[in-house]
């Protein structure tokens, strides 16, 4: 007689699809990174070639000038996406925050705090505000946060976490402008 298998419980799927996106918000990520690709190609040509990322990357933004045809380009920043999807977005986003000015950078981290203290209320006026934003990625990204914050993890894993938020807000501000 075979023996019975013990009855999955809840923690075992927490478990498996803890800090793993649905395959919809890769989707997801991947065109907020192809926008992100269109707000580093206004960059200027020097700029572009002082990012500290993958030349393959680089070359792919220059081949953007030569090339005249929509659907072309919007291929090319689908392909600048995937390749940004190896680098690290708190670096790309430095390149472009000062674009937005210190006033708005104020306000954006105002909002962070606000997120992270007030739940969903502030979720749904950030989303009404910022078209972009997409209120369950959001909302995913404060309840990890809450929850370790809940559980006393260490500040270094909380800060992670709060960035992983802020840059978040930092692409939809950017994507929504």
């Amino acid at each position: 007689m075979a023996k019975r298998q013990r009855p999955y419980s809840e923690g075992d799927f927490e478990d498996l699809l803890e800090g793993r996106a649905s395959k919809s918000e890769q989707k997801r990520h991947v065109q907020r990174m192809a926008a992100l690709a269109e707000q580093l190609a206004e960059l200027p040509k020097k700029q572009l070639q002082k990012l500290p990322v993958d030349e393959r990357l680089v070359d792919a933004f220059l081949e953007l000038e030569s090339i005249s045809s929509f659907e072309a380009r919007r291929r090319q920043f689908q392909r600048i996406g995937k390749l940004l999807r190896n680098e690290d977005e708190t670096m790309l986003l430095s390149f472009l925050v000062p674009k937005q000015g210190a006033k708005k950078q104020a306000q954006l981290m105002r909002w962070v705090d606000r997120i992270i203290e007030q739940g969903d209320a502030a979720i749904h006026e950030f989303c009404k505000q910022y078209n972009a934003a997409e209120r369950h990625t959001l909302r995913q990204h404060v309840l990890r946060y809450q929850r370790d914050a809940q559980q006393g993890v260490d500040e270094e894993t909380l800060n992670g976490l709060k960035q992983n938020i802020i840059n978040y807000v930092q692409q939809v501000a950017l994507i929504s402008e």
